[in-house]
C-alpha cells in the first residue's frame, strides 16, 4: 500500500476522496480552532490569492520542519484547495 499511496498525506487525501469526506468542512464542521481561523482569515482571499497561497506552502515543502508543522501546513493546503474549488463554483460553502 506504501508504494501505491505514497506517504501518509496521499494516504489521508485517497481515503478523504474515495469517502467523500473531510475532517474539516469549510463551514466549520469538525475543525479544530486554529483550522477556524486559519479558513476564516482565508474565506475573504480571491481566486488568484488563494492560488498564489498553494504556491507558497508548496514551495514550503523542503524545509525541515517538525512533525506537527509539517502536519499543519498540510491541513492548511487542504483547505486552501477546498476553498479555491468552491470558489470556482465546484463545491458549497
Amino acid at each position: 500500500m506504501c508504494q501505491e499511496l505514497g506517504d501518509f498525506d496521499m494516504m489521508v487525501d485517497y481515503i478523504e476522496e474515495a469517502g467523500g469526506t473531510a475532517l474539516c468542512a469549510l463551514d466549520g464542521t469538525g475543525c479544530d480552532e486554529r483550522s477556524i481561523k486559519y479558513l476564516e482569515k482565508m474565506k475573504g482571499k480571491t481566486s488568484a490569492e488563494l492560488q498564489g497561497e498553494i504556491v507558497r506552502m508548496e514551495g514550503m515543502e523542503g524545509d525541515s520542519m517538525t512533525e506537527e508543522l509539517r502536519g499543519w501546513l498540510s491541513t492548511r493546503k487542504k483547505l486552501v484547495r477546498r476553498l479555491l474549488t468552491s470558489k470556482d463554483g465546484r463545491e458549497e460553502l
